[in-house]
């Protein structure tokens, strides 16, 4: 074991993670990538590509805190195979930007491609990911806002931004085996969209403070995983796995997000608001189908009423029955207010089914959402009722299943005075 927390890796100079879109069928990635799919697809043994989807769908975290760490080391492990049974020792997995790169590479999509797989949604190699359901949601992560559970997610249970939203999106869209946690990750595209994932998380993590981690999280352990010689690589604490370099990689660089926290713009000479007292409106609904909550008459006229000193932040979950019922699914999060809607959360479902020894949660989908002042343009004038509401839309009604069964629908309110300064 190392000083920081994990197994010692050989020292090699730090591999670069390079993007999707700037690689070709010839890169020497995507050259070791292919082969190193070719070779792990024969073998039989713990260094097989069966073997990988097999730790993916039996002990991958996901729905909790643990999602990131836990993706970081799969993908760590499977680069490391790769490079022992290619040759290319400096293999770093390319990884799929769909913000950056619209569609995907040719040289995943190409039928004659190693990295090619059939089992895709249908018009998957020219679909535009930018402009397709879910893409355009501006309830993404913030990496230069969110606090640690937001972003990263809660323990024992419950999403972060990046996993509900930037995550759950691409599996639903690329379709076919991505869709199910049990054989996602056969499909080579998997890796190159956790590998960008990972990457949000480094661009999120180099913007934060020391101390952001809570304890409890960063001593938790992780294992299960298979190194490059086909060896058990024991226990990893999370403490270890907070930075890449120590873990042998980096980026070409980090994410080019797009600015989510603007300078607010008030009266002349001002530059920032100071909260000057708020009011907390707590809500709570459970249910079995859908899941509604209606705001506080009190907390909407003054939202109507409000001009730029008045600060609104809506922050809440929604949970549901972690079913069989729940699997092709969208859960869908709106605000309403007299026949106009907007959307607060959308996000399809993408969960663990086992149970007993390789369960890691509760028995509950959780997500997350939020609002702020653009929730203005919806409530206009008048006094009719404003709701929150949520549903387990059905994405393949054709199969005529049971409705999911919802758990709890919890929302907090909170108005804030305050004066420009």
């Amino acid at each position: 074991m190392s000083l920081w927390g994990g197994p010692v890796l050989a020292q090699t100079p730090v591999r670069i993670r390079r993007g999707a879109g700037a690689l070709s069928a010839t890169s020497d990635d995507v050259v070791a990538f292919g082969e190193g799919l070719a070779l792990m697809k024969r073998r039989r043994d713990d260094r097989s590509w069966a073997r990988q989807n097999t730790i993916h769908s039996r002990n991958g975290q996901h729905n909790n805190g643990l999602f990131l760490p836990w993706h970081r080391l799969q993908l760590l492990h499977l680069e490391r195979i790769i490079a022992g049974l290619t040759g290319h020792a400096a293999f770093a997995m390319p990884y799929w930007d769909a913000q950056e790169h619209r569609t995907l590479p040719a040289w995943i999509t190409d039928q004659d491609a190693l990295l090619h797989e059939r089992q895709r949604a249908r018009g998957v190699d020219t679909l535009d990911f930018n402009a397709a359901r879910w893409a355009r949601s501006p309830y993404m992560s913030r990496l230069t806002s969110d606090d640690f559970p937001t972003f990263a997610g809660r323990l024992p249970t419950g999403a972060g931004m990046v996993e509900g939203y930037g995550h759950n999106y691409i599996h639903e869209l690329v379709g076919g085996l991505m869709k199910r946690l049990t054989t996602a990750a056969t499909d080579p595209i998997f890796w190159l969209h956790h590998c960008n994932v990972d990457r949000v998380w480094a661009t999120w993590h180099a913007r934060q403070p020391a101390g952001v981690y809570p304890a409890d999280w960063t001593g938790r352990t992780l294992n299960g995983f298979v190194g490059g010689q086909g060896e058990d690589t024991g226990d990893w604490r999370v403490a270890g796995v907070l930075e890449t370099r120590p873990l042998g990689y980096g980026y070409d660089h980090l994410y080019p997000f797009p600015v989510f926290n603007a300078p607010e713009v008030g009266p002349p000479g001002a530059t920032r608001r100071e909260p000057l007292g708020g009011v907390v409106y707590p809500m709570r609904a459970e249910g079995a189908e859908g899941l509604s909550v209606t705001l506080p008459a009190e907390a909407v006229a003054r939202m109507r009423a409000a001009d730029d000193t008045l600060m609104i932040a809506g922050a809440g979950s929604v949970a549901w029955a972690a079913t069989e019922a729940l699997l092709d699914r969208s859960i869908e999060i709106r605000m309403n207010c007299a026949g106009r809607r907007i959307s607060l959360g959308s996000s399809p479902t993408f969960l663990h089914l086992r149970e007993g020894a390789h369960a890691h949660h509760a028995g509950d989908y959780i997500l997350p959402f939020r609002f702020g002042e653009e929730v203005l343009n919806l409530l206009g004038e008048g006094d009719a009722p404003v709701t929150v509401t949520a549903e387990a839309e059905d994405l393949a009604p054709e199969a005529g299943r049971p409705p999911a069964q919802a758990v709890a629908l919890d929302l907090t309110l909170t108005l804030t005075e305050s004066r420009w300064a």
